[in-house]
C-alpha cells in the first residue's frame, strides 16, 4: 500500500447533547466517517434525529458495559440486579472493568444486553455496520472476546478488533508530545486507525470527570478534537499530504493487536 489511510472514527455519540453536536459538526466538515454509537446514552434518540440519514457515516454499536464518570451515569437496557456483576445498587453499570475481575458476570448476561443495545440502535433507524468496544471490558471477562466474535459474525458485522493498526511513535501524539497534522505527515504509507471523541464545550460536558480526569479538562480536550476536525483547512492539509479517512466498510483486515493503552 504506497498511501496512507485513516480509519477515523468518532465516539460516543448518543451519550449527551454535547457529544452529538460534536459529532454532527465534525461529520460535516467530511473528515470523520465512523461513528459509534451508545444506544444506552441518555441523548441516543437525540443522536439518531440528527445523525441516522447521513449515509456518508459507517454506524457502529458503540458496546458499553462500564459508566466511568462519577456524576453522568448510565445502565443496562435489560433488567439487571447487582447480583449479575454489572451493574451496583442504583443500577448504574460499574466504573471500570476492572471490577468484572472479581464481580465474574456471566457471558449469555452479556450478550442479551449487546443485543438489547444493538436492537435499540435498529430500532432508531440507523444502519450498523460493526461493533466496537466501551473500555474494552472484555480484557477482564474471560470468554467475552469469543463470544463477541462470533456474535458480530451472526449479526453480520464488522468487528473493531480486526482493523486496529497505529503507526510508530503513536505515544508521541497520545503524549500531545506532537501535533495531530504534523504526526500524520511523518507516519509511513499504510492503513491506520485513530479514534476521537468529539463534543462541545459546555456545562453539560464538565459535568462528565472522575478522580483521575476533570470534567473540564474533559469538555476542554474533547471540544478542541471537535474544532481540529471540523476545518476545512485540516480536511484540505490532510489531502495535500495524502492522507485519506476511510470508512470501516472500505478498510482491510489487519492482524489483531492489543491497543487498550492507548485508546483508554
Amino acid at each position: 500500500m504506497s498511501k496512507r489511510q485513516l480509519i477515523l472514527r468518532a465516539d460516543d455519540a448518543g451519550s449527551n447533547s454535547s457529544a452529538n453536536e460534536g459529532v454532527a459538526k465534525v461529520i460535516k466538515a467530511g473528515m470523520v466517517k465512523n461513528v459509534s454509537l451508545m444506544a444506552v446514552g441518555s441523548k441516543i434518540e437525540e443522536a439518531a434525529t440528527l445523525l441516522k440519514d447521513d449515509d456518508s457515516v459507517c454506524f457502529g454499536v458503540h458496546l458499553v458495559l462500564n459508566s466511568e464518570w462519577d456524576r453522568v451515569k448510565w445502565g443496562p437496557l435489560t433488567t439487571l440486579t447487582p447480583e449479575s456483576g454489572l451493574v451496583d445498587e442504583e443500577g448504574h453499570f460499574l466504573p471500570n472493568p476492572q471490577f468484572f475481575l472479581e464481580t465474574k458476570p456471566e457471558i449469555a448476561v452479556i450478550m442479551a444486553e449487546y443485543d438489547a443495545q444493538y436492537q435499540r440502535l435498529l430500532d432508531l433507524g440507523f444502519k450498523i455496520s460493526y461493533a466496537d468496544s466501551h473500555m474494552f471490558a472484555e480484557n477482564c471477562i474471560p470468554g467475552l472476546q469469543e463470544a463477541v466474535d462470533q456474535w458480530t459474525a451472526e449479526k453480520g458485522l464488522l468487528n473493531h478488533a480486526d482493523y486496529y493498526s497505529v503507526p510508530p511513535d503513536v505515544e508521541k501524539l497520545i503524549n500531545r508530545e506532537i501535533r495531530t497534522l504534523d504526526f500524520l505527515k511523518s507516519v509511513p504509507p499504510g492503513q491506520y486507525f485513530y479514534v476521537i471523541h468529539p463534543a462541545v464545550d459546555s456545562a453539560e460536558m464538565r459535568q462528565t470527570g472522575n478522580a483521575s480526569i476533570s470534567g473540564q479538562k474533559i469538555a476542554t480536550d474533547r471540544d478542541k478534537e471537535a474544532t481540529l476536525f471540523s476545518k476545512k483547512m485540516v480536511k484540505l492539509t490532510l489531502k495535500s499530504i495524502g492522507v485519506e479517512t476511510i470508512r470501516y466498510d472500505q478498510a482491510i483486515k489487519k492482524p489483531r493487536i492489543d491497543v487498550t493503552s492507548l485508546l483508554l
